[in-house]
C-alpha cells in the first residue's frame, strides 16, 4: 500500500523531526529559566545554600543539559541511520546471511544493536557523568579508574542481560503471534509489583521494620492515624531501601493490617511536627488510591502500546515506512521478535516522545495530590520545611523551567512542590474564608428571617388588637346612640 508507507513515512519523519526540536526548544528555555534566576536563592533553601553555591550550579546544570541536548541528537541521529539509511535492513541481510533465520540471527540482531548503542553513549556519558563533575568539584575519582569501574559496570550488566535476551527470545519465537500477549503479562506483572506488592509486602512488613519507641513523635503520629481514619495501623521505623530512593515514608496494607513505615533518615533531619507533614503525605497516597491509579494508568498504556505495536508487526507497510525490507523483517510470515526490540529501544523514545508530556503530569498530579492531602491534615509549612530539609541534591538548579522539569522530570522538583503546597494554602486558607464569610451570611439571612417574622406577628398581633379595640368601640358608640321607649300598663 504505498499511500499508507508514504504517510507513515511522513509521520515518522515529523515525530522525529518533532522530536529534535522540542529538544531543542527546551534546552533553550531552561537556560535562560537558569540565567533569570541565577541571583537569588529561593526563600525555603537560604538556610543551606549560598548564592555562590545557587550560582554554581546553575552553571553546572546548563551544561549537564547541553550533554542531554547531545544525546538526544544522537538518539534522532540513529533512528534516521538505521531507517532512512537502511541500517536496520543491512544489519538483518548481514545476520541471515551469517546466522541464517532462527535464535542464532535473533540473538546476534539485538547483541550488535545494544553493543552498538553503548559504544555510541559511552563519549556522552563520560563527559557528562565524568568530565563535568570532575570540573566543578563533584568527582575526585581518577580517569583511569573511572573508566576501568564503567567497563566493570557494563561487563556486568551484560552478563545479567544476555541470559535474559536469550530466553526472552526463545520463548517469543515459541509464542509466534502471541509474543505480545506474553511480554504484556510480563509487563503487568512488574506494575502489579512494583506499585502493590512491594510497598506492602517487601517493604511495609519486611523483617527490617521494627517498632517506633515510645515518645513525643509517637504521639503525635497516633494521633494523625487517628485523625485520618488509621487508628489501628502500626508505627515502625525501618532503613530506607536502595532502590527507594524517593520515599521518606510508607504506609502499607497486607491481610488486615496497616503499618506506618517511617525511614530512618526522616527521623534524623526532621521535627516531630515536620515528621507528622511526611506521614500525612504517605497516608493520603493510600488514602486517594494513587497506587491503584498508578497501576490501571500504566497498565492501560501497555495494553495499547504492546498491541498495537503486534499489530503493526504484520503488515509490510510498517516496515517500509521504516525502510526495512518486509522479506527480512517477517520471513514466512512470522514476526522477528529481536528486531521488533530494536526498533522499541531505539525509535520508540523518538517517535512517541510527546507521550512523555503526559506520563509525567499524570505522576505530577499524584505527587502534588500527596502534598495537598499532607497541607490540610498537617499543615503547609511543617510540609515545606521538611521538604527543603530532606532535599540533598544541591549540584544541580534550584530553580528548573517548568516545561523543561514536566519533559525530563517523573516527579516534580522540590521547589514546585513547595510552591504548590504554599498555593494550596492559600487556596485553603480563602475557601475557608469564603466558607466562613458564606456561614456569616446564611445565619445573617436566618437572623433577618426570624426578625422579619416576628416583626410581621408582632404586627398581626397589633392590627388584630386595633381592631377588637375599634369593633368594641364601635359597639358601645351605637349602644349609647339607640333609643329606647318603656310602656307603661
Amino acid at each position: 500500500m504505498p499511500d499508507i508507507t508514504s504517510t507513515l513515512k511522513l509521520v515518522f519523519a515529523g515525530l522525529v523531526a518533532l522530536y529534535v526540536c522540542v529538544h531543542v526548544a527546551l534546552t533553550i528555555f531552561e537556560v535562560r529559566s537558569e540565567e533569570a534566576s541565577a541571583n537569588v536563592v529561593p526563600a525555603a533553601f537560604r538556610r543551606f545554600i549560598s548564592l555562590a553555591e545557587h550560582r554554581k550550579a546553575v552553571d553546572y546544570t546548563g551544561e549537564i543539559i547541553q550533554c542531554d541536548l547531545v544525546s538526544a541528537l544522537l538518539c534522532a541521529c540513529i533512528a534516521v541511520l538505521l531507517t532512512y539509511g537502511s541500517g536496520f535492513s543491512v544489519l538483518l541481510a548481514g545476520v541471515t546471511t551469517l546466522f541464517g533465520q532462527g535464535i542464532a540471527a535473533e540473538f546476534a540482531l539485538l547483541g550488535i544493536v545494544l553493543a552498538a548503542l553503548t559504544i555510541i553513549d559511552f563519549p556522552v556519558s563520560w563527559w557528562k557523568e565524568f568530565k563535568i563533575n570532575e570540573r566543578y568539584g563533584f568527582e575526585r575519582t581518577p580517569p583511569m579508574r573511572w573508566f576501568i569501574e564503567r567497563l566493570k559496570e557494563i561487563a556486568l550488566g551484560a552478563v545479567g542481560v544476555v541470559p535474559l535476551l536469550l530466553g526472552a527470545t526463545v520463548i517469543l519465537m515459541s509464542a509466534s503471534y502471541w509474543w505480545w500477549a506474553f511480554v504484556l503479562v510480563l509487563n503487568l506483572i512488574w506494575f502489579v509489583w512494583r506499585f502493590i506488592l512491594a510497598p506492602n509486602w517487601l517493604i511495609g512488613f519486611s523483617s527490617q521494620t521494627r517498632p517506633m519507641p515510645e515518645g513525643s513523635l509517637k504521639d503525635c503520629l497516633t494521633a494523625l492515624l487517628r485523625q485520618t481514619g488509621w487508628q489501628h495501623a502500626e508505627i515502625c521505623v525501618a532503613r530506607r531501601p536502595a532502590h527507594w530512593r524517593h520515599g521518606h515514608a510508607l504506609l502499607a496494607k497486607r491481610g488486615g493490617r496497616a503499618r506506618l513505615v517511617i525511614f530512618e533518615h526522616v527521623l534524623e533531619r526532621l521535627t516531630d511536627e515536620e515528621v507528622t507533614a511526611i506521614a500525612a503525605a504517605a497516608i493520603g497516597r493510600v488514602d486517594r488510591w494513587h497506587n491503584i491509579a498508578r497501576l490501571t494508568f500504566f497498565s492501560f498504556l501497555a495494553c495499547v502500546f504492546w498491541w498495537g505495536l503486534a499489530w503493526l508487526a504484520q503488515k509490510p507497510y510498517f516496515y517500509r515506512a521504516l525502510n526495512i525490507e518486509p522479506a527480512l523483517a517477517i520471513p514466512n510470515g512470522t514476526v522477528n521478535p529481536a528486531l521488533l526490540f530494536c526498533i522499541v529501544i531505539v525509535l520508540v523514545p523518538v517517535i512517541l516522545y510527546p507521550l512523555v508530556f503526559v506520563v509525567h503530569a499524570f505522576t505530577r498530579m499524584l505527587k502534588f495530590d500527596e502534598d495537598a492531602y499532607a497541607v490540610r491534615v498537617a499543615g503547609a509549612k511543617p510540609l515545606v520545611r521538611a521538604l527543603a530539609k530532606l532535599h540533598r541534591d544541591y549540584r544541580m538548579s534550584l530553580t528548573p523551567n517548568p516545561i523543561y522539569s514536566l519533559a525530563n522530570h517523573r516527579r516534580p522538583h522540590v521547589t514546585q512542590r513547595i510552591s504548590v503546597a504554599l498555593m494550596q494554602k492559600k487556596r485553603d486558607s480563602r475557601h475557608y474564608a469564603h466558607a466562613a464569610h458564606d456561614e456569616q451570611k446564611t445565619r445573617a439571612m436566618l437572623f433577618n428571617n426570624i426578625i422579619d417574622k416576628r416583626r410581621t406577628e408582632r404586627d398581626e398581633k397589633l392590627r388584630q388588637r386595633v381592631q377588637l379595640k375599634s369593633e368594641r368601640l364601635r359597639e358601645a358608640s351605637n349602644l349609647r346612640s339607640r333609643g329606647f321607649s318603656l310602656q307603661q300598663g
